[in-house]
């Protein structure tokens, strides 16, 4: 057997126990550093490696924008203008069939690009629109589906922190993937729309119909006070980067200042609020970081043991065209995201397939947007999706087999949108070749 293959079945083992022993994911990555380099790199002496690991995993300039987009996204939360745009939003949502699973659909796309994150989306949408929802008798399929599917349109809809990380490891132009992730998307989010709206009108007992509250057209015009502040938001941050004016982590600044001067015109920047949404935005980036070193670690030592050298050659030596190896991996991603994290997949992943895909010569851009789709999958795939039981916490009188049913045509979905971008590469290749350079 090749020495290579030992020496991964011997990492990916050691990362397979960390994990499932339920260790910190950082502190995993750590670990099997610290036993790795010991024993492929003479002792303990190859342990000021990982001095440099360190440093260079984590002193990236690309990695600027993640917590100023964290930081705008938990000034919007915490500060109450996030949940009053929903509200705004649903507004605006005529008498369609399943109307308040589209409005779901609608405030969860719009909050997706004010805050960057699936779970706090999941949570904030479950709790304002599920008790509503079950009080017009809506069944599972049709008040928790919306959600956990809009929820997770915040790892793709830009600005995405997720998308920026994935964009550092990946090596490639952060600008061009956030961009690119916009048509997917929105395609996406549109599947979800019609998907609700028809199925709520073929089995109206799931969505029963009900007169909403009409509202005179001076009252919605009202609502614009909250949607045109934060919608120009997320169209000057995500704009900015298209024409070129501002690179992500100027527009990430801006996007944090700009959140902030926000809530502050509406009288809802508080002390308490700046400091609830700092000392967040420290703990998610401090986790986040320490998960890079490590990750940056175990990616080196993927390369001198020769595992990527050799996996790469492996690959290549497959009677696979490019597309089937690409669908090869988008089955692993799928295995991984039914037991482990979002983060712990992408950092598993990237630093074993981007090696492949280059010598494959496909678009590593094109590749990084379907990876984040199946980061996005992986957050509502039974048995142990993150969204999954984000929801069950909201809704604890819920079963999870309810939420598992409801969460199984948003997975078809999802298949369907990764099958689009597989078959037509200019879903996202095409806003990029738009951009005006810096």
């Amino acid at each position: 057997m090749e020495g290579w293959f030992l020496s991964l079945l011997l990492l990916f083992g050691l990362l397979v126990v960390g994990m499932a022993s339920g260790l910190p994911v950082a502190f995993t990555f750590i670990t099997i550093n610290v036993v790795g380099l010991s024993l492929f790199l003479g002792g303990f002496n190859a342990l000021t490696l990982l001095g440099g690991s360190a440093y260079n995993g984590i002193a990236q300039f690309a990695l600027i924008p993640v917590p100023l987009f964290i930081l705008m996204g938990e000034i919007l939360m915490r500060s109450g203008l996030a949940s009053a745009t929903v509200d705004a939003a649903d507004q605006w949502v005529g008498r369609v069939p399943g109307r308040l699973a589209i409005s779901a659909v609608g405030g969860g796309t719009l909050f997706g690009a004010l805050s960057g994150s699936s779970m706090a989306s999941v949570a904030m949408l479950g709790s304002m629109l599920v008790p509503e929802m079950e009080r017009q008798n809506y069944k599972p399929q049709m008040s928790v589906a919306p959600i956990l599917g809009a929820g997770g349109l915040a790892v793709l809809i830009p600005p995405s922190a997720l998308g920026v990380l994935l964009g550092a490891l990946a090596k490639v132009s952060i600008a061009e993937l956030l961009i690119a992730a916009l048509v997917p998307g929105l395609v996406m989010a549109s599947f979800y729309g019609l998907y609700f709206i028809g199925r709520a009108y073929l089995q109206p007992h799931l969505a029963p119909p009900y007169e909403a509250e009409s509202l005179p057209i001076l009252q919605r015009l009202k609502t614009l006070r909250h949607l045109v502040p934060l919608g120009g938001l997320v169209v000057v941050v995500t704009g900015f980067i298209f024409l070129g004016i501002a690179t992500p982590s100027e527009t990430a600044a801006m996007g944090a200042a700009a959140s902030a001067l926000l809530a502050a015109a509406y009288g809802r920047l508080t002390w308490s609020v700046l400091r609830e949404s700092m000392m967040a935005t420290l703990a998610t980036t401090a986790m986040v970081m320490l998960i890079i070193v490590g990750s940056t670690a175990y990616s080196q030592l993927l390369a001198v043991t020769g595992v990527t050298s050799g996996l790469v050659e492996g690959v290549t030596e497959l009677d696979l065209s490019p597309v089937m190896m690409v669908i090869v991996m988008q089955i692993l991603v799928l295995i991984l995201g039914c037991f482990i994290d979002t983060i712990s997949i992408m950092l598993i992943t990237i630093p074993i397939f981007m090696p492949i895909v280059q010598t494959l010569g496909m678009d590593p851009i094109w590749f990084s947007i379907l990876i984040l789709i199946q980061l996005e999958l992986a957050g509502i795939t039974p048995p142990f999706g993150v969204l999954l039981f984000v929801m069950k916490g909201v809704r604890p009188q819920l079963s999870i087999i309810d939420i598992y049913r409801a969460a199984f045509p948003i997975v078809l979905l999802q298949f369907l949108v990764i099958a689009l971008v597989i078959a037509f590469p200019g879903l996202t290749s095409w806003l990029p070749s738009l951009m005006v350079q810096n």
